[in-house]
């Protein structure tokens, strides 16, 4: 399995391919259109995997069934529940699953899990809970008879003995009751989240319905070791993963009460599928090479081929030669934001090429839009991040800084009035994978926290490493390390580890060094209610160790933001303020680490 594919499990699909840009100026309109079309449908969109889990009867073959779970909370468990759910639809005059789900279709979705109707299932602000139940044991009180299995909506607990309208029982092997079956080509699992990681991998992530709003949501699960928090057991909740309630955990406890996580500390339910046969398209395959061509062309001068020569060395155009060799399958994967690439060309400098490229095209849009010469974004561009005083810039402020920071006007740029979430973070005294320092992807992230002036090295505050957001010859000879097939480390986890082997942090060893000894804490400012900060995270960075039992108060922008801004295609064609195509420098300076 390769850790880029996307997958979607009874998930919703996609509308429709979002439109190219319209005014790009002639004659490369036909050539970008394409690959800026393909590029941005690839972002962060589950691919069509809902086969990876279906709902059948006991009839039909469907029995309980365990889904496993990694990470430090992912111990198996006879507390470990299982996926249930009923042919009838939950709520006062619902139409049945099977109704809902042809209803879905035909509104433009496939394979569509439906919503729990009923009052008690309403979540957040604009959300409900997905009709899905638990399997448990014989209902206490039941008038059913022995031999019926009860499937409890995650909207209920009844662990102190439920009323029989708490719950749907059933007798074994009606086909009422329908059970979670995976598909054997498939790997669907929990991924354990850490606080304040949501999204983990977006791209796995795994949507099961919609809300009646359109958002899509998911599953999470607790992890079973905090009284104050689930009571002590691994409970399975709705995971909202659009709109304003984004990236919070709601579940109902066993004594009744509702509770929410936001942001991490939970698992959510996730899937990767064996990739399709994918069907070699050649007049696509032109086009994609037409545009990578002219991209290369236009963007990287001669001094960046031989930066991607040095650490691999390959000549660059040996490596670009067969880069333009590939079909259509692997090239819309070279030009879409995935964040790596497993193919024998890494090891010729093929990951280089996407990272270095991203960036020039990035350099080259902050150009058209006319940051360039702001003191706030040469200040972004040296060192990937930038910390203000929030209270003195306001809102208004942000707004111009998330502009420079992302070199877009407009796009994926929110409005203000801006609403900030509590993402609160407790140091524990076991591991915490976000205290390894780590890069989110090749290109360009912008994310953004506000913290007040409690934070101190003892809460475990956001570290940076200064410029590390820039592609040097250091940081492409780390990141060619890590690339190389068989690039073991580079699938399990596509966000790079500065130190994810031993082999990767003896090849780049001074790039290692000096960033471990460079590395800062992002403390407030003095004497500053509110500090802004806004980040590159795809320079190296990490949460700081701390002291076991301390919170660092921190807020994120509300909403599906990835954190700060949604991500874009890293290979759009920079355009002017009037729409125009711009045309770029071709020198560069120097980039010094």
């Amino acid at each position: 399995a390769q850790a880029i594919l996307f997958a979607r499990v009874c998930a919703v699909a996609p509308r429709s391919s979002m439109p190219p840009r319209a005014n790009v100026a002639a004659p490369y309109a036909s050539v970008f259109i394409v690959v800026t079309a393909v590029a941005r449908v690839a972002a962060f969109q589950p691919k069509d995997s809902a086969h990876c889990l279906q709902w059948r009867s006991a009839k039909q073959g469907g029995k309980s069934t365990a889904l496993r779970a990694e990470g430090l909370h992912g111990e198996p468990s006879a507390d470990d529940p299982t996926l249930c759910r009923l042919r009838t639809r939950l709520g006062p005059g619902a139409i049945s699953t099977r109704a809902g789900e042809e209803q879905m279709q035909r509104s433009g979705y496939a394979n569509t899990c439906t919503t729990d109707d009923r009052p008690e299932a309403v979540i957040g602000e604009d959300s409900r809970h997905l009709a899905v139940g638990i399997v448990g044991g014989i209902a206490v009180n039941s008038t059913v008879s022995l031999g019926a299995i009860s499937c409890r909506p995650i909207a209920n607990s009844c662990s102190q003995g439920c009323h029989e309208a708490e719950f749907a029982a059933v007798r074994q092997g009606s086909d009422e009751l329908e059970f979670a079956v995976l598909d054997p080509t498939c790997d669907v699992w929990w991924r354990e989240v850490s606080s304040d990681v949501i999204p983990p991998i977006p791209e796995l992530a795994l949507p099961l319905g919609i809300s009646p709003k359109g958002y899509k949501l998911g599953l999470c699960r607790t992890f079973g070791h905090q009284p104050g928090v689930d009571g002590s057991h691994r409970i399975v909740g709705t995971f909202v993963m659009e709109g304003p309630d984004f990236g919070q955990c709601f579940f109902t406890r066993h004594d009744g009460s509702k509770g929410q996580l936001n942001g991490g500390n939970f698992h959510i339910l996730q899937a990767r599928a064996a990739e399709p046969s994918c069907q070699e398209d050649a007049r696509l395959a032109a086009d994609l090479r037409d545009g990578l061509a002219k991209r290369v062309e236009v963007f990287l001068s001669e001094d960046d081929r031989a930066l991607i020569e040095r650490p691999s060395g390959t000549l660059f155009a040996e490596l670009f030669a067969q880069v333009l060799a590939l079909g259509s399958c692997m090239l819309k994967q070279v030009m879409s934001p995935a964040r790596f690439v497993p193919s024998p060309l890494n090891s010729l400098g093929l990951h280089l090429l996407r990272a270095l490229l991203a960036e020039r095209m990035g350099d080259a849009r902050a150009r058209a839009a006319g940051f360039d010469t702001d003191p706030d974004f040469i200040a972004w561009r040296r060192d990937g991040f930038l910390m203000k005083d929030y209270d003195a810039i306001g809102d208004q402020g942000l707004h111009r800084l998330l502009q420079i920071a992302s070199a877009e006007p407009v796009e994926a740029i929110p409005v203000p009035p801006y609403k900030w979430a509590s993402r609160n973070v407790t140091v524990t005294a076991g591991p915490d994978p976000q205290n390894d320092m780590h890069i989110d992807t090749f290109a360009s992230i912008v994310k953004v926290w506000l913290f007040d002036q409690s934070v101190s090295p003892e809460e475990g505050p956001l570290e940076y490493v200064p410029g590390s957001h820039r592609e040097t010859e250091q940081r492409l000879r780390w990141m060619f390390a890590y690339s190389l097939p068989p690039a073991r480390e580079a699938l399990v986890e596509p966000s790079f580890r500065l130190m994810g082997s031993e082999s990767v942090a003896h090849a780049a060893k001074d790039f290692v060094e000096d960033c471990l000894a460079r590395s800062r804490p992002m403390l407030p400012l003095p004497g500053v209610r509110r500090t802004l900060v806004i980040a590159d995270t795809s320079g190296l960075h990490r949460r700081a160790r701390g002291t076991a039992g301390h919170t660092r108060l921190s807020w994120r922008l509300a909403g599906d933001n990835d954190g700060g801004l949604r991500r874009l295609d890293p290979y759009r064609w920079p355009l002017d303020l009037e729409g125009r195509m711009a045309s770029p420098a071709r020198s560069q300076p120097k980039e010094e680490l």
